[in-house]
C-alpha cells in the first residue's frame, strides 16, 4: 500500500465512523455513564466528520476511481438527523427566533437591526445578563416580555409582540431557569417553552440535559406547542431522541450555529425551534452575526391544526377577536 493511501485510509476510516455515531449514541438514548456520554460528544461533528470523508474520498479518485465509493455516505448527515416538520402552505403565521446573545454583550443594536428585518413573533433570548436586560428596554415592538437576567451563563428572556398569559420562570434540580407562557393564535392555544441547558461537560450533566429536555417535550399536552432555545445539543445527539414519539419536530436547520466564527462553517447547530405535529414549516433561516459567539436562528411556522379544552382566557379573546 502506497503512502498515500495509507493517508487516505487514515482520513477515510474515522470519518465513515463519524458519521455512523448518531445510531450508536441513539441506541443508547436514556442510559447514562462515560460511554453514552462520549458518543453523544463525537456524534455532534458529522459536519466535521463529512468533510473528512469527501476530502479523502476525491483525493483517492485521482488515482483511483474506487475511492469514490465511500461518497456513498454522504447523505448519513440528513438520514441520522432528528426528523424535520414537514413543509406546508397556508395556516395563521407566527415567525419564532431564537438567539444566544452571549454572556459579556450588553449593546442590543445588532439584534435590534436583525429583529427590524426578521420581524420574529416570538423572540427567545439567551445568556442574558443583568445589563442586556436593562438595554432591552429600549428594544421595541415587544411589549410582551418575560425576563429572568442572571450574572451567569443562565440569564433568558422571552418576547412577544402577541400577549402572553400563564407566564413563568421555573428552575431545575441545577437551579437553571427555564420560561413557560402561553399565547393564542387565530383562537388556538399555543404553549411556549424557552431552555437552555448546562452543556453536557460532564455524564452527569449529560444525562441531566437529555431528561429534562424529555420532560419539557412530553409535558405539552395536545394543544400546539413550541420549544425554542440553546439546547446544547445537536440534532444527531441522543437529546433529540424519541422526540417525534412525543408529536415534536425539528422546524431549524442543520446549518451550524456555534461558534460564529467564520459564519459557523465547521461550527455545529446547537441553537434550536421545536415544534408539535400542529405546526408546518413555511421556512427557515440561519440569520447573520449579532455581536455573540452564536448565530440565531428563524423559522417560519403555520399552524395547521389545534385541540384546546381550555377556555380562552382574557388575552386570548381579545386577540381572536381581531
Amino acid at each position: 500500500m502506497s503512502r498515500l493511501n495509507a493517508y487516505l485510509w487514515l482520513l477515510t476510516t474515522p470519518s465513515l465512523l463519524g458519521l455512523l455515531l448518531p445510531l450508536l449514541s441513539n441506541a443508547l438514548a436514556g442510559t447514562s455513564g462515560t460511554l453514552p456520554w462520549l458518543l453523544d460528544l463525537a456524534s455532534h461533528w458529522q459536519w466535521l466528520f463529512l468533510t473528512g470523508l469527501v476530502s479523502a474520498a476525491l483525493l483517492g479518485a485521482w488515482r483511483d476511481r474506487r475511492w469514490l465509493l465511500p461518497l456513498l455516505a454522504t447523505p448519513l448527515p440528513w438520514l441520522s438527523a432528528a426528523p424535520e416538520l414537514p413543509t406546508g402552505t397556508g395556516g395563521p403565521e407566527l415567525r419564532v427566533a431564537s438567539a444566544n446573545v452571549h454572556l459579556d454583550s450588553s449593546d442590543t443594536a445588532r439584534l435590534a437591526a436583525w429583529l427590524l428585518q426578521a420581524q420574529p413573533d416570538l423572540l427567545v433570548l439567551l445568556e442574558v445578563s443583568p445589563a442586556y436586560a436593562k438595554a432591552l428596554q429600549q428594544l421595541p415592538g415587544y411589549p410582551h416580555r418575560l425576563i429572568h437576567a442572571d450574572s451567569s451563563p443562565f440569564g433568558i428572556a422571552l418576547l412577544s409582540r402577541l400577549p402572553l398569559t400563564h407566564s413563568r420562570v421555573e428552575m431545575d434540580d441545577q437551579g437553571i431557569p427555564h420560561l413557560r407562557a402561553q399565547l393564542r393564535l387565530a383562537g388556538c392555544n399555543v404553549s411556549m417553552s424557552a431552555f437552555h441547558p448546562m452543556p453536557p461537560l460532564s455524564p452527569d450533566f449529560h444525562a441531566r440535559r437529555d431528561a429534562r429536555l424529555r420532560e419539557l417535550l412530553q409535558s405539552s399536552g395536545a394543544q400546539p406547542a413550541l420549544l425554542a432555545g440553546d439546547l446544547n445539543a445537536t440534532p444527531w445527539s441522543s437529546a433529540f431522541a424519541g422526540q417525534d414519539a412525543h408529536g415534536w419536530r425539528r422546524a431549524s436547520g442543520l446549518a451550524p450555529t456555534w461558534p460564529s466564527l467564520g459564519a459557523g462553517v465547521m461550527g455545529i447547530p446547537i441553537d434550536h425551534v421545536l415544534a408539535t405535529r400542529h405546526w408546518h414549516l413555511l421556512g427557515q433561516e440561519r440569520s447573520p452575526r449579532i455581536g455573540s459567539d452564536h448565530l440565531p436562528v428563524l423559522v417560519r411556522l403555520g399552524l395547521a391544526s389545534c385541540q384546546n379544552d381550555e377556555a380562552p382566557d382574557e388575552a386570548g379573546a381579545l386577540l381572536s377577536n381581531q
